[in-house]
Parts: C-alpha cells; structure tokens; sequence
C-alpha cells in the first residue's frame, strides 16, 4: 500500500511536468514577439506547431502503448520538454523556436494520452480530479515564474527555470522507476488492441463525446494562450500583470480540480462537469463589462478557471461508464488528439482573429464556445442517461 501511495505521488508530480511548460509562451508573449520582432498573431503559429506533435503522439498513442510501458513513455517525455525549454531560451530567432516545438509537442502529447488512459482504467473519479489539479498546479507555477522574470525583463530565465524543473522532475521519477507494476507486452497488447476508427465513431455518444474534448480544450487554452494578451492591450496593463491574468486563470483551475476531488463522493461527475459549464458562461459574460477595477476582473478570471476545473477530468472518467473498456484507450486518444486539435487550430484561427481584426472581442468568443459545449454535453448526458444513473448510485 506504501509502494502504491509513493507511486499515486510520482504519478501527481509528472502531471505537474506536463503543465508547467502549456501556459509559459502565452504569458511571456508581449515581451517575447518584442525581443523576437514578430508580430501578436504569430503566436498562432507556435501554437499548431507543439500541437500537431501532440495531435501526433495521442492518435498514436495505442500503438505507443502496446510497444513501452507507461513508466518509460513518462521519464523519456519528460526529460524530452525539459530539455527542449532550455534549449528555446537560447534562440535568437523564430523559426528556431518552432524546431523546438517537436519534442514539446511529441513529449506532452505522450504524457497526457499514457497516464490519463492508466488513470481512467485503475483509480476512482476523485484520483482523476486530483491528477489533473496537479497539471493545474504545473500550468499555474510556470507563468507565476515567467511572471517574476519578465519583472526582471528576461522571458529566457523563465523558459531556464522551467526546464530544469521538468529535468529534476524527470530524475525523481527515474529513481522511482522500480515503483512501477510490469505490464507484460501481451497485457498490452490485448489492453491495447488495434481497432479500426470507423468502428470507434459508430459506437453511441462517440462523436459528441470527441468534439466535447475538442472544444473544451479550445476554451482553456483560450484561457491560457490569449488571455494575458487581452489584458495587456484591452485593458493597458503592464507585462507582468498581464501574465499574473494567466497565472489566476490557472490557479482558479487549480483550486476548482481540488474542490472537484474532494465534492465527487458527494456530487456525480455529470453534475460537476454541468456547474463548470455554468461558470464558464457567467465569466465570459462579466468580462463583456468595461473598466471595472482591476481586482474585479482578477475575480471573474478566477472564476473561469473555476469553471474549467471539473470538466476535462470527469469527462474523461465518464469514459470508463460510456464505452466499452476495450475500446477506451483508442477513445482516449482520439478524444485528445481532437482536443489538440481544438488548441492546435482553432485557436490560433482566434488569434488570427485578433490580430487582423481585434483582440476586444475575445469574450464573445468565449461565450460562443462555451454555450455550444454546453448545449452538446448535455445532449451527450440525455444520451447516456443510463450510465450516469449508473455512476451515481455506485458514488452514492
């Protein structure tokens, strides 16, 4: 049971890796286009860089699986976006920064599909809340520490930072390698088993259950990548406070997947992804308003990220009561590659939006998002009703 809890940690610690580089780019954007001499909207182009290595490694991700244990895809990933951190801070041009967004891309993509898969298949609703409080706590830190530098007026001491705490994080969880239960290549290969994706989107609530990813992702990344942006030049902050929107955007989607944990013995995980829908929408509309003080809108961008909390890790745990378990670590991946998607191109269509037109706009987009992902999950929920009923009496 000791060996078990150290390995739940390890596991929570890595999750903290795969956060803490997502949200350094968007923080650090205002002083980064400057010292690299690009324009705002270029951003996009970075974006469907990482991305597509992400969409890359998650749709295959089975493949993946059959052929390593979770335990090696983690370490090599991890010690792969460490080193690729250190290596950006040194560039002296853009293009150079997209070379370096292979390995970002390959690495997190990798993390994400392997243990939120081995999470969804062996630990309860709670565990993967929690799991996913900890990429809250990775995403929060690292633009609070790109924050502190660009105070100093360096974005490459950020991306320094950063990196080696990925490469420590990768260390800790070689050493703890042993911790690890063996998954013998034949369990894997049946865990894991090839099956065609047209039989994937045949099955019921399948498509809805992957453009639910695709456009929740969309909506935190909104969060992640514009918002810091939109403070800065809708509402004239400087760098490091734009960056600190970010960084309470994340600590909001923080604290919300630790609430989440704690409420799901006592609330459905359908209920929970419904009360963060609700607060998306509410944040979005509040933003519409104009010159309030400056501590309002850090309470409405908390909110947002209150609303995100519960969403992407109880969608992923109703994947377990949805769909069949042989066909759950191809939905898996097939729901996060779309949700890459989601990151990787619409939202740098956003940006383009806002650089060609105007960055004023971005709670609308916001609310437009929110409202058609809340109108298609609970179509999704009225579809699966059966199932939830299903969760909730064995919660209860």
């Amino acid at each position: 049971m000791k060996k078990k809890l150290i390995l739940l940690a390890v596991i929570y610690i890595i999750f903290i890796a795969l956060g803490l580089p997502d949200a350094l780019i968007g923080s650090g954007w205002n002083l980064i286009r400057e010292d690299l001499n690009v324009s705002l909207g270029t951003l996009g182009i970075m974006t469907i860089a990482i991305y597509s290595m992400s969409v890359l490694a998650t749709f295959n991700a089975p493949r993946l699986l059959r052929l390593l244990e979770t335990k090696a895809i983690s370490i090599i990933s991890v010690f792969m976006t460490g080193f690729a951190l250190i290596m950006i801070s040194q560039i002296n041009e853009f293009y150079q920064m997209l070379f370096f967004a292979i390995p970002l891309g390959l690495g997190a993509g990798a993390i994400d599909v392997s243990l939120n898969h081995y999470l969804a298949a062996n630990y309860e609703a709670k565990h993967m809340n929690y799991l996913h409080s900890f990429y809250g706590i990775g995403v929060t830190l690292g633009p609070s520490v790109m924050a502190y530098t660009l105070s100093q007026n360096s974005w490459r001491n950020g991306y320094i930072i950063v990196g080696i705490m990925l490469l420590v994080i990768a260390s800790i969880a070689l050493f703890t390698n042993k911790l690890w239960a063996k998954e013998p290549k034949k369990e894997r290969e049946d865990t894991h088993a090839h099956i065609k994706m047209s039989e994937i989107l045949k099955t019921k609530g399948a498509i809805a259950s992957i453009l639910i990813f695709m456009i929740y992702v969309h909506i935190e990344s909104l969060g992640g990548v514009w918002i810091a942006s939109y403070f800065y030049i809708d509402k004239g902050v400087s760098y490091a406070t734009a960056a600190l929107f970010t960084t309470v955007f994340y600590l909001g989607l923080t604290v919300g997947r630790l609430s989440s944990g704690v409420l799901s013995s006592k609330l459905s995980p359908s209920l929970l992804v419904k009360i963060g829908q609700t607060f998306i929408v509410i944040a979005a509309f509040l933003m519409l308003f104009k010159d309030l003080p400056i501590w309002v809108y850090f309470v409405i961008v908390g909110l947002f990220g209150l609303g995100c909390a519960p969403i992407y890790p109880n969608m992923m745990f109703l994947n377990s009561v949805y769909f069949d378990k042989k066909k759950l670590s191809k939905m898996v991946s097939l729901q996060m590659a779309l949700g890459y998607f989601g990151f990787g191109a619409l939202t740098p269509l956003a940006g383009l939006f806002f650089d060609k037109v105007s960055i004023t706009f971005y709670p609308v987009f916001l609310i437009v998002s929110s409202s058609l992902l809340f109108f298609i999950t609970f179509k999704l929920m009225l579809q699966k009703k059966s199932a939830i009923k299903d969760i909730e009496i064995i919660e209860a």
